[in-house]
This record gives C-alpha cells, structure tokens and sequence, in this order.
C-alpha cells in the first residue's frame, strides 16, 4: 500500500482526509484529518478558523504540539462529535469554553 499522501490520494474513492487518516493511524505520520465535526470545532472557539477543511488542517498543524500530532486529529474529532456538537453543544461541558470565540454559546 502507498505511504503518501499522492499515492493515496490517486487511489478511487480516497481524498485528503481518508488519506490523512491511513498515513497516521496506519504508519504514524503526524497528520491531521479534518472532517466536518473537526472544521466546526476549529471555527466555532476559534481554535483554528478556514475557509476550507485544508486551511483549518494547516493552523491545526502548526499550533498542535509535535508530541500530540499523532492522536489529535481522533481526539478533536471526538471531542466535536459528542461536545461541541452541531445541533446542542454542550458548553458547560466544555474545557475550552472561557478561550472559545462562539459567541452564541451557553
């Protein structure tokens, strides 16, 4: 199987967040898949704010200590799903919620 990111993008059905996703969990590269609860997270505190998945994916990796690169893309991506959710989130819950930037939050 390909190890980069062209190779695996090349391959049908396989974009940049699938291929970000095998390059980390498969081979341990430091990337980070940027899927619609991560860009909403990222957008929403402020954390890292873009136009497109891709720029949120770039101010991710540059503020994400090198340490944490290789699980933090699975746990921003949780943490959007079940906290920072789309409909309800839940701000009282939340460990960012003084450095959030949303301004409609609970």
């Amino acid at each position: 199987m390909p190890q980069t990111r062209e190779e695996l993008e090349s391959l049908p059905g396989v974009g940049r967040k699938t291929a970000n996703v095998l390059l980390n969990t498969l081979w341990g590269h430091h990337t980070i898949a940027v899927d619609t609860h991560l860009f909403r997270l990222g957008n929403r505190t402020g954390l890292a704010v873009g136009k497109t998945p891709l720029d949120v994916e770039k101010k991710l990796m540059h503020i994400t200590p090198k340490q944490h690169l290789k699980n933090a893309h699975h746990l921003l991506i949780l943490y959007g799903r079940y906290v920072c959710t789309a409909r309800s989130p839940k701000c009282g819950e939340c460990v960012a919620k003084t450095p959030c930037q949303w301004k409609e939050k609970a």
